[in-house]
């Protein structure tokens, strides 16, 4: 029997997603992505791993008024929090969002002019099989768009570099089935059948701190990751408390680089 998906987000953490999303780090990397898609209007798109569907609401109103986009995602709560997010936007007509998963799409072949997937197949353990479903599901000469993160390219400046490197190994064991999945895509993509087209880096740099921002948002994570795998407390506590105080000019500096990889059918 396949695995299930690694991980699925509730209440809470669909909150914490929330508010990472509407950085404005990650606004500007989602009108860079769009971009990247190109969608036109009366294409019909699928976000696969819609989170609180801030992406799916955006391409809505770029193929509209004829296209539509469907979108699934393997948690509950993100698919009611983004049910109330396209209803609060008026896109019920555009956007139809249900559960699904990734790696078992149930829709008929070649339904879409696009499929995207944003920091989502790093959490399929069967990762070759999602990319050969979306590939399976795009019409002739459609896109796939996904957007991945390779943690091992994470860095954090701080007081302790070689345990801040446990702590980002341990989120890495701990939340994801592929921490370093941009290395593999280009394989994944090629097996489905489809032409590499673009790959471009999207990094994250910050280099000052603030609680609202994307890098300090994702400290709680990275702790209780640690936690979980067995990282002393008191290594994890002085860990947090050093990144939080570093609040002068020239003390913060963070970077996470971030993958596009754009394939055609």
């Amino acid at each position: 029997m396949r695995k299930p998906l690694l991980q699925t987000y509730d209440a809470k953490a669909v909150a914490r997603l929330d508010r990472l999303y509407s950085t404005p780090q990650i606004v500007d990397q989602r009108r860079q992505f769009r971009a990247i898609i190109s969608a036109r209007p009366g294409e019909v798109g699928l976000d696969v791993g819609c989170g609180v569907a801030y992406l799916a609401c955006e391409l809505a109103r770029e193929v509209e008024p004829r296209g539509r986009i469907k979108a699934i995602d393997n948690s509950q709560d993100s698919v009611a929090a983004s049910k109330t997010r396209i209803a609060r936007e008026g896109l019920e007509r555009l956007v139809d969002v249900r559960t699904g998963d990734a790696a078992d799409l149930q829709f008929p072949d070649e339904t879409f002019d696009f499929v995207t997937a944003t920091q989502v197949y790093c959490y399929v353990p069967d990762a070759a099989r999602a990319v050969k479903e979306a590939a399976r599901v795009l019409r002739k000469g459609g896109r796939l768009v996904i957007l991945d993160s390779d943690w091992d390219m994470c860095i954090w400046e701080s007081s302790d570099r070689l345990l801040t490197r446990r702590i980002i190994d341990a989120r890495s064991a701990v939340q994801f089935a592929h921490a370093n999945l941009p290395r593999m895509l280009h394989g994944f993509i090629r097996a489905a059948g489809m032409t590499l087209s673009g790959v471009q880096a999207f990094p994250i740099i910050e280099t000052r701190y603030d609680p609202n921002a994307y890098s300090a948002g994702i400290i709680e994570p990275a702790r209780n990751a640690a936690l979980k795998h067995g990282i002393p407390p008191g290594d994890v506590a002085a860990w947090e408390n050093d990144l939080r105080s570093r609040t002068s000019d020239g003390e913060w500096f963070f970077c996470l680089n971030r993958f596009v990889f754009t394939a055609t059918k």
